[in-house]
């Protein structure tokens, strides 16, 4: 081979050689460039999901928090009807009072009394009857105070006024009376 000739050789090598590290270089960069745009996409797609998430669960407490409300709205709707016939129930009370024992119109009242009771028990409306126990000011309201060395301080001793729940949450506070140590024993 002539000296020419090696030289075209070598020049057409040293150019196919500067065209595969280039086009080596280019593919470089080419991949360099989609790896950069695969993690931008990837941290976007990321971002996405997580804020996907957290309106899905926003969602679904403004759901929740709905139904409770829609729940509570029915439970407490008759709460003034309810309180107009436990106020019904008392005049009930007081008239079996002022009546005797065996008259008919006693046990007429008194079985439209009861029944009244179990309406209003039926629809979560249940009595306090705190005799006996600790003042609560949550579900009671002490009216007075009367001298009993016998009970605990603050036990209540008698009821003036029967107190009502509506699903544990009160209607009327019970009026009660409670004890308190006699000026003697202070």
């Amino acid at each position: 081979m002539s000296d020419s000739s090696k030289e075209r050789k070598k020049k057409f090598t040293d150019m196919v050689n500067k065209q595969k590290s280039e086009d080596q270089q280019d593919s470089s960069k080419h991949t360099d460039d989609f790896d950069e745009n695969l993690n931008v996409l990837k941290e976007r797609a990321a971002q996405l999901e997580a804020h996907l998430r957290r309106a899905v669960a926003g969602n679904e407490n403004v759901k929740r928090i709905m139904q409770k409300q829609i729940s509570d709205a029915s439970d407490y709707a008759v709460t003034q009807f309810a309180r107009d016939m436990i106020d019904s129930c008392d005049n009930l009370k007081r008239v079996m009072e002022n009546l005797k024992d065996g008259d008919p119109v006693h046990e007429g009242i008194k079985v439209a009394h009861q029944k009244i009771m179990n309406d209003l028990k039926k629809h979560g409306i249940e009595e306090i009857d705190p005799m006996g126990e600790p003042f609560n000011s949550n579900l009671h309201q002490a009216v007075v105070e009367r001298e009993n060395n016998e009970k605990e301080v603050g036990t209540i001793v008698e009821v003036l006024q029967t107190g009502y729940t509506i699903k544990s949450r009160l209607l009327r506070p019970a009026m009660v009376v409670i004890s308190k140590k006699s000026d003697e024993n202070a």
